[in-house]
C-alpha cells in the first residue's frame, strides 16, 4: 500500500474571494499541526468540469496534483470540487472536508466527508439585532440572483427571527431569467420604513442602487444590511453598507481540526460543524441615531478615527455646533461621550490587526495612536488584558 505524505491539499474556486480570505488561516493552522500544506485554485470548463487554475506543484491536472502529492486530507472549499470529483481523483479513503458548500451527500455515512459552514442562524441574529432597534413593523428579504443553499437560509433564519419579534416579514422572489424591473417594483411597494437583510454584500449594493434610483432615503425609508463584510465594497457603496462579518479564521481552524480528527482515524468528526458569524459592522446604511448630526458624527468617526491627529475636536467641527452641546447630544443618544466613540473603533481596527499577528507598535500607528505606550494603555484599561495577552488568547 503506498504510503501517504503527512500533508493538506486544500482547493478553492478561482476568484472564490471567502476561500482566500482563509487561506493563510488553512496554512497557519496545519502548520501548527505539523502538516505541509498545499493549495490549488479551480475553475470550470465549458463542459462543467473542474480543471486547474494554478497550483502550488506543477500539475495538469487534480487527479495529477493528487496523485503527486498523496495527501493525508483535503480540504474543498464552495463549489471546487464536487464529491465525486475528489473521488476521481484522490481515491475513496482520504478524508475530506468541505468548507461553505452544501452537499448532501457529504453527509452520507461512510463517505469519509466532513463540512463546515457558516451558521445561517448566527448572520440572521446579528442582521435582527441591528436592525430591530428601528422599531420597524416591516422587514424584509433579498436573494441571491441565482438559487443558492446560503442564500435561502439566511432568509428563513431571518425570517423566523423577525416573526419572533412580532414583526411582519416579506421575501423577494426573484423571477427566472434576467428582469431589470423586479426588484424596483417590489422595493417601491414595500411598507416604509422598512429594514432590509441582503444575501450578501453585493446584493445590498444592488438594492442601495435600487433605493437611490426610486428616491428611497437609506436609512429612513429602507434601512439595508448585507453579509461577508467585504470592506472594499462596503466602505464604497452611498450610503456605506452595515454587514454581517463572517469569519474565515474560524472556519479554518474548524476544518483543519476536523481533518486531522478524521486523519487520525476519528470517523465521528466528520460531521456537519457550524462557524457562528463574528458580529455586526454598522455603518451609514443603518445609522438610526434619533438625531442627524450625531448619525452622521458616527458616520464621520467609523471612517476618520484611525487617522494620525484625529480627535473630538474634528467632530465638533463637523456637527457644526459647540462642544458642550455636541457632548451632550452624543451621550443622550449614543450613551457616551465622541471620545469614547473614538476608542471603541480605533480598538476594533486594533483587534483586528492584532488577530493577523501585526506587532504592538504597528498597530498603534494604524489605529491612531500617539505612541505605543498610548496604545497599551488604553488597550488594557478598556479591554482589560494587555494586547500581547488578548492577541494569544484570541489567536490560539
Amino acid at each position: 500500500m503506498e504510503q501517504r505524505s503527512k500533508s493538506v491539499l486544500m482547493f478553492f474556486p478561482c476568484g472564490g474571494a471567502k476561500s482566500q480570505e482563509s487561506f493563510s488561516g488553512v496554512r497557519e493552522f496545519a502548520e501548527a499541526e505539523n502538516l505541509d500544506f498545499f493549495s490549488a485554485e479551480t475553475e470550470r470548463a465549458a463542459d462543467g468540469s473542474a480543471v486547474l487554475h494554478r497550483s502550488s506543484r506543477a500539475a495538469v491536472s487534480v487527479a495529477g496534483l493528487a496523485g503527486l502529492l498523496h495527501p493525508a486530507g483535503i480540504l474543498v472549499w464552495q463549489d471546487a470540487l464536487s464529491p465525486a470529483e475528489v473521488r476521481a481523483a484522490a481515491g475513496q479513503d482520504t478524508p475530506v472536508v468541505f468548507v461553505d458548500c452544501g452537499l448532501a451527500d457529504a453527509a452520507a455515512p461512510g463517505t469519509r466527508f466532513g463540512r463546515v459552514r457558516c451558521d445561517p442562524a448566527s448572520v440572521a441574529e446579528q442582521a435582527a439585532r441591528m436592525l430591530l432597534p428601528s422599531g420597524y413593523d416591516h422587514f424584509a428579504f433579498v436573494p441571491f440572483p441565482e438559487r443558492r443553499f446560503w442564500s435561502e437560509e439566511r432568509g428563513d433564519a431571518f425570517a423566523r427571527c423577525i416573526e419572533l419579534a412580532g414583526k411582519r416579514f416579506h421575501r423577494f422572489d426573484r423571477p427566472a431569467g434576467p428582469s431589470s424591473d423586479a426588484l424596483p417594483l417590489w422595493l417601491s411597494a414595500l411598507p416604509r420604513p422598512c429594514g432590509v437583510l441582503t444575501a450578501n454584500d453585493a446584493v445590498g449594493e444592488e438594492v442601495l442602487g435600487v433605493c437611490a434610483q426610486l428616491g428611497l432615503a437609506v436609512p429612513d425609508d429602507m434601512s439595508v444590511v448585507g453579509v461577508d463584510d467585504y470592506q472594499y465594497l462596503c466602505e464604497n457603496t452611498s450610503p456605506t453598507l452595515s454587514s454581517v462579518a463572517m469569519d474565515p479564521r474560524g472556519a479554518a481552524r474548524a476544518a483543519i481540526d476536523m481533518l486531522v480528527a478524521m486523519m487520525s482515524g476519528d470517523e465521528s468528526a466528520g460531521r456537519l460543524r457550524f462557524v457562528p458569524a463574528l458580529g455586526a459592522v454598522q455603518r451609514a446604511s443603518t445609522r438610526f441615531a434619533r438625531d442627524r448630526r450625531v448619525a452622521q458624527a458616527m458616520e464621520f468617526i467609523r471612517v476618520g478615527a484611525c487617522a494620525e491627529g484625529f480627535g473630538p475636536r474634528e467632530v465638533v467641527r463637523k456637527m457644526g455646533v459647540s462642544r458642550a452641546l455636541a457632548d451632550r447630544l452624543f451621550r443622550t443618544v449614543a450613551g457616551h461621550s465622541i471620545l469614547e466613540e473614538i476608542h471603541a473603533v480605533r480598538l476594533s481596527h486594533a483587534r483586528e490587526l492584532l488577530l493577523l499577528g501585526k506587532p504592538g507598535n504597528v498597530v498603534a500607528a494604524a489605529c491612531g495612536y500617539s505612541s505605543h505606550d498610548d496604545f497599551r494603555r488604553v488597550f488594557r484599561r478598556r479591554v482589560g488584558m494587555t494586547a500581547w495577552k488578548w492577541a494569544r488568547k484570541n489567536r490560539s
